[in-house]
């Protein structure tokens, strides 16, 4: 009988994140003073549910820190927002989420990273007729196609006619044309060339923003999360001539080649 030596321990991404220290409200206090921000440790609920419904982002049943921070005439605030009704640990129903007033966002669009294993497998699996029922089999290829016309066909393509975009992301908007102004090109091509993974929903004077992985709360977190979202934000209110046609977005080419 083989001998195995004791395989080495797994590890949860979500639990990444380092145990909060007991001094934590305070060392956001300092920060949020020295940044001109404003912290709260027992924010209320309410305000943010108010912004419900919401297209992809689950609807906050608490709130347990939060940072309001003012950069024009856009107004910032980052909670630690908890979904208590998903019915997991603790750990994974809190989240980092950003919510953001603006008289210059107008238009309506949401956004959620795609998760790809399933495309890529779907992609990959070669199908067998004589072990595969005909109706799944006409249901699989048809799928299949789909997504390749999506991604890589001529013509109309996906929501708002990206196929590099929405290969990465998942996109709702109430018309293409909207979907366009609401994410030009400078904020697209933010998101593809940062990695970013997670949530991002625009409405007429605000955004609500999450980004996948460990819900870490501390002045480094939330220094990178202003620095994302200013540039969100000025991507998605940046002037572009409306007369110009959106630019093609085929395979090797389009607005994220040759900039």
């Amino acid at each position: 009988m083989s001998i195995y030596p004791p395989p080495p321990p797994g590890w949860d991404s979500r639990l990444l994140a380092k145990p909060q220290p007991a001094n934590l409200d305070e060392s956001l206090a300092a920060w949020a003073s020295s940044r001109g921000y404003e912290y709260e440790s027992r924010p209320s609920v309410e305000w943010y549910q108010s912004w419900a419904p919401f297209v992809f982002l689950f609807k906050p049943t608490r709130v347990t820190r939060e940072v309001r921070a003012s950069f024009g005439d856009a107004q910032l605030w980052m909670v630690e927002a908890h979904d208590d009704a998903a019915g997991k640990s603790p750990d994974e129903t809190r989240f980092v989420v950003s919510f953001l007033l603006s008289p210059r966002l107008h238009y309506r669009a949401a956004v959620r990273s795609r998760m790809q294993k399933d495309a890529i497998e779907e992609l990959r699996t070669p199908l067998n007729p004589k072990k595969t029922p005909r109706s799944l089999g006409r249901w699989r290829w048809r799928e299949r196609d789909q997504f390749l016309r999506r991604t890589y066909g001529r013509g109309v393509r996906g929501v708002i006619g990206d196929a590099i975009f929405e290969a990465h992301c998942e996109i709702q908007t109430p018309s293409r044309e909207e979907g366009l102004a609401a994410l030009p090109v400078a904020l697209r091509h933010w998101l593809l060339s940062t990695g970013w993974r997670g949530i991002l929903e625009l409405r007429p004077g605000g955004l609500v923003s999450t980004t996948y992985g460990p819900p870490i709360f501390d002045p480094a977190s939330l220094d990178a999360t202003v620095h994302h979202l200013g540039h969100v934000f000025n991507a998605a209110t940046r002037q572009r001539d409306d007369k110009e046609p959106p630019p093609s977005s085929g395979p090797m080419s389009g607005p994220y080649y040759g900039r």
